[in-house]
Order: C-alpha cells, then sequence, then structure tokens
C-alpha cells in the first residue's frame, strides 16, 4: 500500500469530516466513522488531529477558507465599493448553492460547541474566524476602491456576518434564492453609504 503524505492524508480525514457530518450531522460524526469515510485507521486519525476539536476546526477553517476565497477572487481596482461589495457577495453565494450541506454543518457545529462542556471556546473561535475572513475582505473592498470605513471595523464586520449568516440561514430553510440575493444586494448598498472616499 501506498504511503499518504502527512498533510493528504489529513485533507482526507477532513474532507471525510465533512461527508460524515452532512450525512449524519455532528453527534454522529464519531472519530471512528470519519476513520471508515477516508479509509484510513483510527490510530491514523488520532495520529493526525490531538482531538475531535481540532479536527472540527480543520472542517471549519477548510469551509470558512473556501467562502472568503470566492467573496475575494475578482476585488481589483476601479470599481466603487458598492459593486465590489454586490459581487462578492454573490460569488459567495454560488459556493453556498453549490454546497448547502457545508453551510447547514457551521451551524450544527456552533449549537454542538455551545451545548458540549469544555468547547464553548471552539464557538467563539468559530466566529472569530469568521469575523477576520469578513475583515480582510473589508480592507480588500476599501483599498480597491479607495476608500475607508465611516464606522469602526469590529462594528462593521459584525454587520457585514450577522446578516449574511441570517440570509443563508434563511435560505437554508426556504431556499428562496432571489429572496436571498436581493437581501444580500440591499446589504451591499447599504454598507456602501459608510464608505467615504480618501482624498
Amino acid at each position: 500500500m501506498a504511503r499518504v503524505a502527512a498533510h493528504d492524508r489529513r485533507q482526507q480525514l477532513i474532507e471525510a469530516a465533512i461527508r460524515v457530518a452532512e450525512r449524519d450531522g455532528i453527534a454522529a460524526t464519531t472519530t471512528r466513522r470519519i476513520a471508515t469515510e477516508a479509509g484510513a485507521s483510527l490510530a491514523t486519525v488520532h495520529y493526525c488531529f490531538r482531538s475531535k476539536q481540532e479536527l472540527f476546526e480543520q472542517v471549519l477553517t477548510a469551509i470558512i477558507t473556501e467562502l472568503s476565497e470566492a467573496a475575494q477572487a475578482d476585488i481589483r481596482p476601479g470599481r466603487d465599493a458598492a459593486t465590489l461589495l454586490r459581487e462578492g457577495m454573490r460569488a459567495l453565494w454560488v459556493v453556498v448553492e453549490k454546497e448547502p450541506g457545508k453551510q447547514q454543518l457551521t451551524y450544527e457545529l456552533t449549537h454542538y460547541a455551545l451545548r458540549q462542556p469544555g468547547m464553548e471556546s471552539f464557538a467563539q473561535w468559530q466566529y472569530e474566524t469568521s469575523y477576520a475572513a469578513c475583515t480582510a475582505h473589508l480592507e480588500g473592498v476599501a483599498d480597491a476602491a479607495g476608500i475607508v470605513w465611516s464606522i469602526p471595523m469590529p462594528v462593521l464586520t459584525r454587520m457585514l456576518m450577522t446578516v449574511i449568516d441570517g440570509v443563508v440561514l434563511g435560505w437554508l430553510v426556504d431556499r428562496d434564492s432571489d429572496s436571498a440575493l436581493a437581501a444580500l444586494d440591499a446589504l451591499a448598498d447599504l454598507l456602501a453609504t459608510l464608505a467615504v472616499e480618501v482624498g
């Protein structure tokens, strides 16, 4: 049997964990099931990840990174803040619609962590990671559009994250994509009113 590099094995386990969690739910996502899904031994899981929490952190990092990279992929100078925000959110939305199970998984992980003794910090880490991705996006928009934001970044980031979070959750319930996109477009226009041109 060919030896699998540690990085590749970790990636296989992360992808296996996502599949199991999407299919069976977080509570049923045991390290044994993840190992079976990945075609690996249980010892391999424990070798690659110190704990199931660390594995879940990597699962969330993968999901958040995918969304963030989609939103930031086309940020370039020469366009106004509203256009950049709108296009970024629409690019993010393509990922949401393509992989709704992953989005549902993020909410399940939050609630699971809040209910598990000793995992409270996981939910906090999850949102701090998401806020950081939103901050990077807003800073990229500001640089490209030649603007500064008129309210503190932590406040703006929380506004953006909270609305996107709510829109995605609402869409998971009703699958009304037109309404979800209309809400995101309106959010982009509202946030753009907080942009102040430099110089």
